[in-house]
């Protein structure tokens, strides 16, 4: 029997529906709001494809509504109205969507994705950020949004760094802590599929690793720096083979990085090594990710998301990332597996490989590691929603009393 609906809460946003980890940020923070606020109504305003993240959500989160971005409308539309007048909550999702300055310098981009927390301020709502990853905030955003996330009941930063970078410049909600990535949460599998996958891939349960790479396409690196990181991937899967014997998968977390995933390292294998490659030439939800991730010796993801899946479905990572990618990757020292966490641009081949190895050589003791790194995850879980109830209830007693 569901629980009587008490409060209610407004989630913003559901992400994109090019990439797994866009996509898994959402029930991730739908499922900790299911297991720590039952009593909670949520509705959650989609950016884009409203129909298309309904029809997602609706068997694993039939009590969900969701509804269409109102911020590309000239007035706010009515439904919306309503709905931000019955929230006790305005909840701002995982992401790395409040920064200005560091990247491209879009501001009606970036100040467009803060407008719930001026619509929540605006109708005296509460609100609050549940752990993003905060870049920089370049003048004059730093005049915009520090007033903002002053007057929030809480803001969640799902790294340290970022944490560190708020105090920097002074901004104190009442509450701000670190707190995880709500895609650690993540629950949705697709077993059947999985199953289809190993069988057609002839890929063994615990005897395969998967490689995830990012490219030139997102903009942030150039072709020569593109090239040296496939280098060292490929190298890293030629030693691989050679020393364990096992198999590799390629595959996206970005729907657009799939061709580049070929041309970069696919076709470049040699031909001893390809007999145990293979390659995904085509997107895949999260669901059947992570029930292949679970299967996985090692996930290798240049992409913080498959990570953050895959620790969350019991499978050990390495991760070697690069700079412009954002203090996100710092969640890894968050929670004491630093020793996965890797500057590819700085850092040779060998040593991530290395660590990898490690990991095939004493995988009881890799899985150790990941289930006191995953002890964190859920204490922190279980804190910061404990944060998130009280200020809805506060809320609820404030308008009991009106």
């Amino acid at each position: 029997m569901q629980p009587a609906v008490a409060c209610s809460i407004l989630l913003f946003f559901s992400w994109g529906h090019n990439n797994i980890g866009d996509i898994g940020i959402t029930p991730g923070t739908l499922r900790l709001i299911e297991r720590h606020i039952p009593e909670a109504e949520v509705t959650l305003v989609a950016l884009s494809k409203a129909d298309d993240t309904r029809a997602y959500l609706k068997t694993r989160f039939p009590r969900c509504k969701v509804i269409p971005t109102p911020f590309n409308k000239k007035e706010m539309p009515d439904e919306f109205r309503k709905v931000l007048g019955r929230a006790d909550l305005v909840l701002y999702n995982s992401g790395t969507t409040l920064s200005w300055g560091r990247w491209a310098k879009d501001w009606n981009r970036t100040m467009k994705l803060a407008m719930p927390l001026v619509a929540a301020r605006d109708a005296g709502k509460p609100y609050g950020i549940y752990c993003q990853s905060f870049e920089k905030f370049a003048w004059p955003s730093n005049l915009y949004f520090k007033p903002l996330l002053d007057n929030a009941a809480f803001v969640f930063t799902r790294d340290t760094n970022s944490l560190a970078y708020l105090k920097s410049l002074g901004i104190s909600p009442p509450v701000m802590e670190y707190g995880p990535d709500g895609t650690f949460a993540f629950d949705l599998r697709d077993e059947a599929a999985a199953d289809r996958f190993m069988k057609q891939h002839k890929l063994q349960n615990r005897k395969f690793i998967t490689v995830t790479i990012r490219t030139s396409r997102q903009g942030f690196i150039d072709q020569k720096r593109e090239e040296a990181h496939a280098a060292k991937l490929r190298e890293m899967i030629k030693t691989w083979v050679e020393q364990t014997g096992h198999d590799v998968l390629i595959c996206p977390e970005v729907r657009f990085e799939i061709e580049p995933a070929r041309r970069l390292i696919y076709d470049r294998l040699p031909p001893e090594v390809l007999r145990h490659v293979r390659f995904k030439d085509d997107f895949w939800l999260p669901d059947e990710a992570f029930s292949v991730y679970a299967r996985a010796e090692a996930i290798v993801s240049m992409e913080m998301h498959s990570i953050i899946l895959a620790m969350a479905a019991g499978t050990p990572v390495i991760h070697p990332r690069f700079a412009e990618a954002g203090r996100k990757a710092w969640m890894l020292e968050d929670l004491g597996v630093g020793q996965w966490l890797f500057d590819i641009d700085k850092e040779p081949a060998a040593k991530f490989t290395a660590e990898l190895l490690a990991i095939n050589k004493d995988f009881d003791a890799a899985l150790a590691t990941l289930a006191k790194a995953m002890t964190v995850v859920h204490k922190r879980q279980a804190e910061t929603m404990a944060v998130v109830r009280k200020a809805i209830h506060k809320n609820r007693k404030e308008v009991n009393r009106k």
